[in-house]
């Protein structure tokens, strides 16, 4: 049964999201933080340390469930709710456009 157009779309979003999280967490690591969406987060070298590990974290947990990267201690189960959760939570860390690309790629996923 072939997959339907919003599931494909819904899963590109999500795999950029996690991409794009990547990079955001890498950038925040480096205290190169780029913000095109503000979030909550924290101030400081060592807030940008920690929020850019969190983010990478996140963007990993995406990537894994996604089935892009292949680190089974990091794989969920592949559903729209996971999904969900991990694009708010990657929202709430500071990432905002990869946390909206994965909460859309969510919701484009339950359709």
């Amino acid at each position: 049964m072939p997959k339907k157009d919003t599931t494909k779309v819904g899963e590109i979003l999500v795999i950029l999201g996690g991409i794009v999280g990547l990079l955001y967490g890498i950038l925040n690591v480096l205290n190169v933080g780029m913000i095109l969406f503000p979030g909550p987060g924290l101030i400081g070298y060592l807030g940008n340390l920690v929020i850019g590990v969190i983010q990478i974290v996140i963007s990993l947990i995406v990537l894994a469930t996604s089935g892009v990267v292949k680190i089974p201690a990091l794989k969920m189960d592949k559903n729209w709710v996971v999904m969900l959760i991990l694009g708010i939570v990657l929202y709430l860390f500071g990432a905002g456009l990869p946390g909206v690309l994965v909460i859309i790629g969510a919701i484009l996923l339950a359709l």
